[in-house]
């Protein structure tokens, strides 16, 4: 008997395992891919150190409308302040940490990877399928890597809340009259999106209004007030933030306009210039998604499937095209923008090869020279690598670099007695902000509620006086090893007395 027969009859002879011990097996085994490290990462420049200071004000300060950066209100980050209160509550049970800091990230990503296991499982009954989509998902670097589920950053929290709403959603225009409930609930998830990254919360959304058009069901939603009632309540929450934020410390919105909305339309925020077809581009790279070349066949997938499986795989497709197609618009274009269309993709690739994948499991060795049943090795197999390499190469090669070992740094010293402190760090300018150093900052502020009095100049020659000067920036530390430093032991870093003799 093959294995998909053995597999279907077990119920029927009492073997099956509990319902829950698949998907429990499988955010197990995706824990430990995305999240053990022989040692923590350090707290990331783009965007996550900012955020880090945000949170780690709001504990010092306590609970606000206004999160700041510097303790003045930030008119840079304008997002809502949901993930730093999270942030914020982590902190608060767990204590000041990196890892702390990111384990709103964490549990958004495997609330994430849940609600796709769950949908595909109801869509095509098949837990392989399913399976197999979590496996694409949890192996993308995108969904994975420095603004998914390994950083303090909003995207995580993101895509759990739109993909619960648009997996709600599915089900909601399926049927003839959806309860009141679910639209409620509905409705509350986009609101959390909102209050996590405004307007992105909104563009997922759009592929479902595309999907209505194709399949003619728009007519028929937009004829129950309900639905127009759950937008307005979806936007409610984020517009009277918007009122009480400005009547709180003017200027917000006006930050707010430019940071999240014309800005990123009219001009580039940030050095990259990237072409509109930079994410059909990185897709078909595998940099995004796991199984790049499998997603761009996904809409073969459509031939010959009937059913609720195949309204799924259209849903999928129309929620992926749109959400390029939308974010390729402005001229900011960054990796992370797409990251609410990637359990869309894993969700299609899994749809499409859903009826394939009882049989490939149970194949023996022969049935690999089948076509489709090749691709799908291939597939996992070049998921594997790529995912490996990127996570324990390439990763841990940008976590380490000088500027990100300050809090390495600091540890050192502690441990050795040292409590008070100078930091040459110079930083960098950007979007007119002056010797920008977000990184130390934030372990500045960590270990000073830790009895370190850190200061901060910018250059060598603006030291006066004794004690102890440090610096984990490449082209100070030179500088100090000019005047008799040594190296400390970390990427870099280097310590010495302003009298001259070596600190350390």
């Amino acid at each position: 008997m093959q294995a998909s027969q053995a597999i279907a009859a077990a119920p029927a002879k009492g073997r099956a395992l509990p319902g829950w011990a698949v998907p429990a097996a499988l955010l197990l085994l995706c824990s430990l891919f995305m999240f053990v490290d022989a040692r923590v990462p350090p707290i990331y420049l783009w965007d996550e150190s900012r955020l880090a200071v945000n949170a780690l004000e709001m504990y010092h300060s306590g609970w606000s409308l206004v999160t700041t950066y510097g303790f003045a209100p930030d008119l840079w980050n304008t997002k809502p302040p949901l993930m730093i209160w999270l942030m914020n509550a982590s902190i608060w049970l767990f204590g000041p940490s990196e890892v702390a800091l990111r384990v709103p990230s964490m549990v958004g990503a495997l609330g994430t990877l849940l609600v796709v296991y769950a949908f595909v499982g109801r869509v095509t009954h098949s837990t392989v399928a399913a399976a197999f989509a979590v496996f694409l998902l949890s192996t993308s670097v995108a969904f994975f890597g420095r603004h998914g589920a390994r950083a303090a950053d909003f995207d995580a929290l993101l895509v759990f809340f739109t993909t619960s709403y648009l997996a709600l959603l599915f089900f909601a225009v399926h049927r003839r009259r959806p309860s009141t409930r679910l639209l409620i609930l509905i409705g509350a998830l986009v609101a959390a999106a909102a209050l996590t990254k405004t307007i992105a919360a909104f563009v997922p959304g759009a592929g479902v209004a595309v999907y209505l058009l194709l399949t003619r069901r728009l007519g028929r939603a937009l004829r129950d007030p309900r639905y127009v009632l759950m937008v307005v309540a979806a936007a409610l929450p984020l517009l009277l933030f918007y009122v009480a934020r400005e009547l709180a410390a003017p200027g917000y919105l006006a930050a707010v306009w430019f940071n999240d909305f014309a800005g990123r339309y009219q001009a580039q925020l940030g050095p990259m210039q990237r072409s509109p077809w930079f994410y059909f581009q990185e897709l078909a790279d595998d940099w995004m998604f796991s199984a790049g070349p499998l997603a761009m066949l996904a809409p073969l997938g459509l031939l010959g499937r009937k059913g609720r499986s195949r309204q799924a795989l259209v849903f999928a497709l129309c929620c992926v095209v749109t959400q390029i197609v939308l974010i390729s618009l402005p001229e900011t274009r960054l990796i992370q923008y797409m990251a609410p269309a990637l359990p869309w993709l894993a969700i299609a690739c899994a749809i499409a090869m859903a009826d394939r994948l009882p049989r490939f499991v149970g194949s023996d060795k022969g049935a690999l020279l089948n076509p489709a049943n090749a691709l799908l090795a291939i597939t996992v197999l070049c998921a594997c690598v790529t995912a490996g390499r990127l996570r324990y190469e390439l990763l841990p090669q940008q976590d380490y670099y000088p500027e990100a070992s300050y809090g390495s740094l600091f540890t050192t010293l502690h441990d050795r007695g040292v409590r008070q402190v100078t930091v040459v760090e110079p930083g960098f300018d950007v979007s007119g902000i002056r010797a920008y150093a977000p990184q130390f900052d934030f372990y500045a502020l960590l270990w000073s509620r830790r009895d370190m009095n850190i200061a901060r100049v910018e250059r060598r020659g603006q030291l006066v006086g004794g004690g102890l000067a440090v610096s984990c920036n490449s082209e100070a530390a030179k500088d100090l090893v000019a005047v008799g430093a040594e190296p400390v032991g970390f990427d870099g870093c280097v310590a010495v007395r302003l009298s001259g003799r070596a600190a350390i």
